[in-house]
Formats: C-alpha cells, structure tokens, sequence
C-alpha cells in the first residue's frame, strides 16, 4: 500500500474529477433485489426421479434439521405440457421424513435394487410434471419437463434431450445430499444415468457432508492395564447393509501400522469390527483381525481406506496429542456419534468395563461393543474366557444401565456455575474442581451427559442426578477414590485425566443425544475470571448466556468450603455464587461429609426463549454471492436462524450495523420462520454497509431490544465470513475465519465456489472500504482501474512526468 502522504495534488483531483463524472462521492446504495446463490433448503425435497419405462420413481429428501411429518401432504401430476392435475398419493398418519432421510415412491412396474418405501401407480408423462403439497394445498417442491406444465420451476428440461430412459438427480447430489434449489429446474438437476434411489433404510445425509459408511469408532492406543502394547481398534457399520472389507487399509501416517483388512463387517450389534494388535490376547473378546505396529502415544494419525485409496474415515486428523483417552489409567478413546473426526467427536472412556484384558483386569473400554456415547447399553458375552493358569476367574457384569432414564433437557436447563480453574491454596494446582446448577424446578437426570473441553480434555462422563435448585460437584482427583479437593464437601462425581490450562479452556455440556446445553469460556482465549495467584474461583455472574461478561472472580466476599489441608477455599462449592445465580437465593446451610443441608435455594424455571439469532456475518465479500451478476459491498450479507422449537415471524424486526452511524436499521417483511430454518439478507436487500475496519451486526426486536449482536475488529480477508460454530448455537464460539455459507451450515473447512463465466461489472476491491470515497472508487468501481502503478506514484519532478491518454476529449490529465 502506498503512502497517502504521497499523493500528487493533480492525482487527487483527476480522481475527484472522476468521481464528479460519474456522480459518485460516497458508497451509493441501490435497492437491488438478489437471488441467493442457494435458495432456502428449509423444506422436503424432491431429490431423484425417473419418469420412463417401468422404473418410475420419485425420491424425497429432508435436508432441514428437523423431522417433517407429512401426514396429508399429496404427490400430484400435470399432464403433458399441459393443466390436467390428477392426484397420485395422499400421504397417510405418522408418515414422518426423518432429518436427512430419504422417502422413496415406486410406480407399480418398478423392479429396483433399493425397494420402495411405498407403491402407487405414477405414469408421470415425459413432458409433463408433478409435484409434492403439503396438506393446505400449497406447493413445496415441484418438476417439470415442459415450459407449458403446471407443475415446473422456472426452466425447465426436455428429458429426450438429455437421455429417454434415465434418472435425474438434485444437487449436490450423491452422498453429499440434494441441497441445491434455486427454484430452476434445469439449473437444479442432472442427469445420473441409471440412478441410485435411496429409501427410508438408507444412511442419513447432512448437506454438503459425505456420510462415513464404515468409521474409526474406539482407539485403545494407550493399551490395558494389563500391558500397554495390548493396543486395540474397532470399527463400526452405522449402515443397514454389511461391507466386505476386502482391499480396506487402516493406515497410520507414519506407516505403522499398516493394516489390510480382510472379512466382512455387519450392521446393529454385529457392526463392530475387532483388530487386536500382536497374538490377540489383548481383551478376552474374541477379535476380528489381528495387526503388527505400535500406536504411538502422540502425533498419529490413522486413516481408513477403501479399495480405491479414497478416505473414507480418519482419527486425529489434526495430527498431535489424541483427543481423547489417556494413559493413567489406560483408557481408550470412543467417537462420540457417528459424527465427523475432530476433536469433539470423541470423548475418553469413564465409567465402569464389563470386558477384561490379558490380566483380567476390567478394560476401560468397549471393544465389540457400542461406545457409552453412542446411547447403547453394551450387552457382554465373551468369546474368550480368562487364562485358565489364572486363579481369578471374574464374573463380568454390565454395569452401564442407567437406573433412571436421562432427563430430555434444553439451553441452559443446566448451566456451568463455577470454575476452579486455578486449583485451590493446597499447594496442588491440579485440585481443580467445577460446579454445575440446575436453575429449574425439577430434578433432572445427568446419566449419560458430558463435560468436555475443546482439546479434549479433560472429558467427563457424567452420572447422576442434580436436584431442582441443586448443585453438582465434579472432583478432579488423582483416581476415581480420591475425594480430598475439598475436603468437607462430598463430590457428586470425582474425575481424572490432564488438568485444566491455566491459559484458558473452552468447556462445553453435552446431553446424552450430543446436544449443546451450556458453555463456559465459549469464546476461546484466556479465562473471563478467575486468579491463579490468589486461587480464586471463576463464578457464573446469574443464569446468563456465556461471555466474557458472565464471569467474575470470587475475591472472598463469600467462601465455601475446605481444601486438602483444611483452608478456605476462595468459592463456593455447591452454594450460590457471590451474586446469586437465582434473582432470589435462598440462604443455605453449608453441606459437608456428614451434615445435611437444611434448606435449597428457590428454584427458578427454566423457559426457553423463543427467539432467532444472528448465525453469519460477512462484511468482506470476493464472490458474487447474491448471484448478481457483479462482486461489490451488495454481497455482504447477514444470515439469521429460528433457535426455537416454534415458528417465529420475523415482521417488525431490525437489523443494523453500529449504533448512530452511516446506514439506517432495516425492518424486516413478514418472514415466517420455521423451527431450524434460516434466512439471508444481503447488502442489496437491507442497504446496511458493513464496514472493513470493524463494525457491530445488531438484531433488535420490535420493541427496540437488541436480541443479538456481534463486535468484530476488522475484516482482512475477502470471503472470510464470520459464523456461529457449532451452527445455530446461542452458545456457540464466534469464529471469524469461516466459509461462508448462506443459507448452509457453518463450517470453517470449506471452499468458496468457483467463479462461472459470464460478465462481471467490477472484479474484487482488494482495498478496504474505510479508504476515503475518492480513492475507493478511482481504484475499485472501474473508473481507474489501474492508476495506481508505483510509477506514476514514486517519480519526483518533471522527468518523471507521464501523460495519460485523452478521455473522451475533454480533457488531459497530467500527473507531476
């Protein structure tokens, strides 16, 4: 960047004089109304079909996020290039698409592989179309191979032209799901050849994600107790259908070990697969394969791969430590879900074994069976009994159901109260210890919950139960007995593993169906409160989002509790916070090891908010977002989300960047929002500047309260959105180095598209828009292009003098 410093007096006004020719001194805001580059995916689908010979079928896909009942709703057909609507199925009770599933209509000749979910006479014509309506009548998705047929969406295709006989599919397409629906038939689908319809027994697909078909479920690379070479892996078919693992490699980076699979892996409870490292003695489950090659303890990294090379799962992609189990005790690391690898999709093993190593110790683990956070309770039959030279003979019983099923919960139904990041006074800085609060009014089951930190440790299962009004007291102790942290106070769960960093961690609460219910230090980078000098504890400041302001650290006003050596404690472990987390606590006796408490704090119902949130930003775009035709400040957007369960109509609501500036609050139309869904508006739309050098997004509702607002500094990098990770969380991270990704799920690992041909009125500005008018628009609206050459900015004096060519014979510029 030049120095502004340097600009010749005669430059200056050639770019005034520019601006004055064409009418421009300041960022000129039309109202131009854009297409989205992805019109809303917030509805079923029509996702596949074929419509010649006797195959006929039609396929539908629910990419929402939400299960779609779709009782009532109707299949209709128009017929040939023409307005004959006949009626083809009445969809009847509890027909219900599944997120991510697929529902496949066969017609009455159809002789597929994949068996239809129902069956009815289609007959749909080769140039007519058809149509899916919900019960009220309205159209939500339709087809059309003529431009004359009732049932179309804007261009339509000759299906003779592009192959009689044949399937035609909706973009994306393939396992990366039908996502794409610009309400242009001929734009939205392609022609697949034979076809591959999938039905309600299919995987499920999340757009834009390749489901895994075969997956890295458990890593025991720390080993057993018994030895830690006893090393194990397992597999798992989340599928309906077994795989022959004939040409699979499991492969580790390094190149040990290196694993050629052989056999067949099934589905349900014969889906795991069992490879034992050495002779197969490592658990006395009876192992699928056996594998040469040591784990190592950090930066491995294991890949799973198909006959053709392609990977189709990983574990610790990002190389490094694991993120999950440990080696004290040698406890294995389970995959959380069937769910993309990283560092939150796996969670170390705590509870109690039911399977034994070499040793005839209890194995921190699953191997052969269902990982504890995949919700299924491991049933055991061992295959191998202990070594009979062994006196000990054990008698293996499951002990993971829960006494109680876990309580269904929703944001903040339980929150995170208190961090004792720093330790305690002991003299042990890893006497750490953390507070959960229930602010409800019932008691709510924690069985099957976890407490996790962003780089994986520590990972806590939680077992349990927290009163109405309660608290629960999590211990981290040098083993699972070790309840000495404070001392007087019973824990309700004591836990191992690595300590907490005292640079700050990212701490999440997980329900048992891996739902994000709280977050503390949500927002990454150093603790919000707490002293490691003082040992003081990081309090929830009420039952509030989590931000940095939700915090503070406790300075004594009020204690609790006794430490290892019979000190204070700067906390207040299973008592309210210096300010209370209730609006009206309570006074409590103090709990100890042999009291009881007399009285609980007043419960306060937890009610969820109905309300939508600000989900993307992106206030520096490179790319023709809005599908206008030109890449400029209209293709800044903002994307909203409905977090509730209900719809919410967005009429009356505002956006607006920072308070008393430039642009003025837009109000939104009558929107309704569906529960999941979201909506784009962008600069085209809303007249709102985001500006480059930091700006504020403001949501406000009708009365004038702002429901949700982000702060970002400035924006460096073109198409570098910022986003709510995980997606639609009020309580998730704000990231500002996403893909943007309007009207799609946030992620920070995708690829902007490529840019298609066609003309483009201005290319990307790679100067920010904080630059003076008169300089941005020399520069980047396509008046000036290229004048700034270093030439003519760096020559002093006359015999540097360049003359620039004539414009329009007007006049002559000439340039000192």
């Amino acid at each position: 960047m030049q120095n502004w410093n340097r600009l010749p007096r005669v430059l200056l006004v050639l770019s005034l004089l520019i601006g004055l020719s064409a009418g421009l001194f300041a960022p000129r805001r039309e109202s131009v109304e854009a297409s989205p580059l992805f019109a809303n995916t917030n509805h079923i689908v029509i996702s596949e079909f074929r419509t010649t010979g006797s195959d006929e079928y039609i396929e539908l896909y629910n990419p929402t996020a939400l299960d779609v009942d779709i009782n009532g709703w109707k299949i209709k057909r128009s017929s040939s290039c023409g307005s004959t609507i006949t009626t083809l199925h009445t969809f009847s009770s509890s027909t219900i698409i599944e997120s991510g599933k697929y529902y496949l209509i066969v017609g009455s000749g159809y002789t597929g592989f994949v068996s239809g979910d129902l069956t009815d006479t289609l007959s749909i014509s080769d140039t007519g179309g058809f149509a899916l309506l919900d019960a009220s009548d309205v159209i939500v998705d339709q087809v059309g191979m003529c431009s004359t047929t009732t049932y179309k969406e804007f261009l339509t295709f000759a299906l003779a032209a592009l192959g009689s006989g044949e399937s035609y599919e909706r973009k994306v397409g393939g396992s990366s799901g039908s996502c794409e629906d610009t309400d242009d038939n001929l734009s939205d689908f392609i022609n697949i050849g034979t076809g591959s319809p999938k039905n309600t027994s299919s995987l499920a697909t999340t757009c834009g994600y390749t489901p895994l078909s075969i997956l890295i479920n458990e890593v025991a690379w720390a080993g057993t107790l018994a030895s830690s070479d006893d090393e194990w892996i397992e597999l798992y078919n989340p599928g309906s259908v077994s795989i022959s693992l004939a040409g699979w490699r499991l492969v580790a980076d390094d190149g040990s070990p290196d694993i050629t699979l052989s056999g067949t892996i099934g589905t349900g409870i014969n889906g795991y697969f069992l490879l034992e490292r050495g002779s197969g003695n490592a658990t006395n489950v009876l192992e699928n394969q056996t594998f040469t090659g040591a784990l190592g303890d950090t930066d491995e990294i294991l890949r799973l791969r198909a006959p053709d090379g392609t990977i189709v799962d990983t574990a610790n992609t990002d190389g490094g430590v694991w993120p999950a189990g440990i080696i004290s005790p040698a406890s294995s690391m389970e995959r959380v879900g069937t769910i993309a690898d990283g560092n939150l999709s796996w969670s170390t093993f705590q509870g109690t074994g039911s399977t034994f190593d070499a040793g005839n110790h209890l194995i921190n683990g699953t191997p052969g069976f269902a990982n504890i956070m995949l919700g299924i309770t491991p049933t055991f039959t061992p295959s191998i009994t202990p070594s009979p030279t062994n006196t000990f003979t054990p008698t293996p019983t499951p002990t993971l159901t829960p006494s109680i099923t876990p309580t269904p919960a929703g944001l903040r139904s339980v929150i995170i109260n208190e961090v004792a990041w720093a330790g305690t006074a002991s003299g042990l800085s890893d006497d750490e210890w953390i507070e959960l609060y229930n602010p409800g009014n019932t008691p709510i089951n924690l069985t099957g919950w976890y407490l996790k930190a962003a780089d994986g440790t520590p990972d806590i299962v939680l077992n349990g139960s927290i009163p109405a009004g309660g608290y629960f007291l999590l211990e981290r102790g040098a083993n699972l007995s070790d309840d000495t942290t404070v001392s007087d106070i019973p824990a309700d769960l004591i836990y191992t593993g690595n300590a907490l960093s005292n640079s700050g961690e990212e701490l999440t609460l997980y329900d048992g169906a891996n739902k994000i219910i709280d977050t503390a230090n949500g927002n990454g980078g150093s603790w919000p409160a707490g002293s490691s000098s003082t040992y003081g504890t990081m309090e929830r400041n009420g039952v509030n989002a989590d931000s940095d302001s939700a915090w503070l650290t406790n300075t004594g006003a009020k204690k609790n509790g006794k430490n290892v050596n019979g000190e204070d404690i700067l906390g207040t472990p299973k008592n309210s916070n210096t300010p209370s987390p209730t609006p009206t606590p309570s006074k409590t006796t103090t709990p100890s090891k042999t009291t009881t408490p007399v009285s609980t704090p007043t419960p306060v119902p937890f009610v969820i908010d109905p309300r939508p949130i600000i989900n993307e930003v992106l206030p520096r775009p490179g790319f023709d977002w809005n599908q206008d035709g030109r890449v400029d400040v209209f293709d800044e957007f903002i994307e909203i989300k409905n977090l509730s369960p209900i719809d919410i109509n967005l009429e009356g609501w505002k956006l607006d960047d920072e308070e008393n500036t430039g642009s003025t609050p837009f109000t939104l139309p009558d929107v309704p929002l569906k529960p999941g869904q979201r909506i784009v508006y962008y600069g085209s739309q809303i007249n709102i500047l985001l500006s480059d050098g930091g700006d504020t997004v403001r949501l406000i509702n009708p009365n004038g309260k702002i429901y949700d607002a982000y702060t970002y500094t400035i924006a460096k990098v073109e198409d570098e959105s910022i986003c709510r990770l995980p997606d639609g969380n009020v309580f998730g991270a704000w990231f500002e180095d996403c893909t943007p990704t309007p009207n799609l799920t946030n992620m920070r690992d995708g690829n902007v598209p490529a840019m298609t041909g066609g003309n483009y009125e201005s290319p990307v500005c790679d100067l920010p828009d904080t630059l003076p008018a008169d300089f941005f628009f020399a520069e980047c609206r396509g008046y000036g292009a290229n004048i700034w050459n270093s030439f003519y900015w760096d020559q002093n004096g006359g015999l540097g003098a360049k003359r620039i060519p004539e414009n329009m014979s007007k006049w002559e510029s000439f340039i000192e």
